[in-house]
């Protein structure tokens, strides 16, 4: 008589793309889904899990909201921590239904908000919605199955999966709006790949899950899991550099917005023009971090190339976010920020690899 191995899965739905929420179309039908149609999708292939890797999957829905990704807010991420933390106890993994625009940043947001998870928390959505020619859901949607009840290796924290690509909460990024494959590991390789066969990274795998038990030791259950769910991006300003741009900019947006951080896109591997330095000394002095990246798509800011980056990091006037992506910058910071950490606190915390979402070197010229 073959034993299973149970899995219990809840499918969160969220909305996007995926449910239909897309502008009416000539030439598409014009179809909304509800966790019901992707329910029936699962259990086609429930049945194909059980027969081939002995394992039982009991997979439940929860429509938790249904709002296009773009307008996806701070509270959102907030209410997706409260209900994989209020549900972890039930479930063994827990699958993500979302829109593509702002997955990365779900997904950084979420790798943030659960330091030590001991179970996988895995986004995926669709190009093409569920019900209209062309769509990829199903296939994204099984995609995730898959991963969630994947039991050759060890699985665990918050991922994305879509397309062929396995990917790092922190490290998603959105590169066009066409493809099957839209997303990618930004300044890093995949976790893995999924198609006909599963294929995981080992490496890369292992280091994402030891990031999850480097604070305290992973949650077997709800009672020990470490959160930090908040998230303060509203005090976030988020600016690109051009040339002969006002150095005014930024004590404008202090002391008349009330802009406690910033996040600045500066040229080469971070650097500003010179003439900005004195708004960058107005913030050390006032005590409001600056992360400075890149205008560059693959760049990395280091502060060691040009003169005026390391002008920055010799007169400690600003956080480089060496290959961070800006997802992470912002989720990683805004969650610093409703911590209410001290200024000097969030600018180590910036360069602190909490999740694989930086990796620091020292450049060799």
């Amino acid at each position: 008589m073959t034993s299973y191995t149970t899995k219990r899965i809840l499918v969160i739905f969220t909305g996007g793309t995926v449910a239909g929420n897309v502008a009416k179309s000539k030439v598409s039908q014009h179809v909304k889904s509800d966790p019901n149609s992707f329910l029936s999708i699962l259990n086609a292939s429930i049945d194909i899990v059980k027969l081939n890797w002995n394992t039982e999957i009991n997979a439940k829905t929860l429509d938790l909201f249904n709002i296009d990704s773009s307008n996806m807010q701070p509270e959102n991420w907030t209410t997706l921590v409260e209900t994989i933390a209020k549900r972890y106890d039930e479930f063994d993994s827990f699958i993500i239904l979302h829109g593509t625009n702002t997955m990365g940043y779900t997904a950084a947001a979420l790798s943030f908000a659960f330091e030590n998870i001991n179970k996988p928390v895995i986004l995926t959505g669709a190009q093409v919605p569920l019900g209209y020619l062309g769509t990829d859901a199903t296939t994204n949607l099984v995609n995730a199955l898959r991963l969630a009840v994947w039991g050759y290796h060890e699985v665990k924290g918050v991922m994305a999966v879509f397309g062929s690509k396995i990917i790092s909460g922190t490290r998603v990024k959105k590169g066009t709006d066409f493809d099957y494959d839209p997303f990618r590991s930004f300044q890093t390789g995949a976790l893995g790949q999924i198609g006909r066969f599963l294929r995981i990274d080992e490496n890369a795998m292992h280091e994402h899950v030891k990031y999850l038990s480097k604070v305290r030791p992973l949650a077997i259950q709800s009672r020990v899991l470490s959160v930090k769910k908040d998230f303060d991006t509203k005090s976030i300003a988020n600016i690109t550099e051009f040339p002969g741009m006002s150095a005014d900019i930024f004590q404008n947006l202090v002391e008349n917005v009330g802009i406690k951080a910033f996040i600045f896109r500066a040229f080469g591997a971070g650097d500003p023009s010179s003439h900005l330095f004195p708004a960058f000394k107005y913030l050390k002095k006032k005590k409001i971090p600056i992360i400075v990246t890149t205008q560059a798509p693959s760049g990395v800011s280091s502060f060691q190339v040009n003169e005026t980056g390391q002008y920055l990091a010799q007169h400690d006037l600003a956080i480089p976010a060496h290959d961070m992506s800006m997802e992470s910058m912002v989720t990683k910071l805004g969650n610093l920020l409703a911590q209410n950490l001290s200024y000097d606190n969030i600018k180590l915390k910036m360069l602190e690899n909490m999740h694989g979402e930086i990796k620091v070197e020292n450049e060799m010229i």
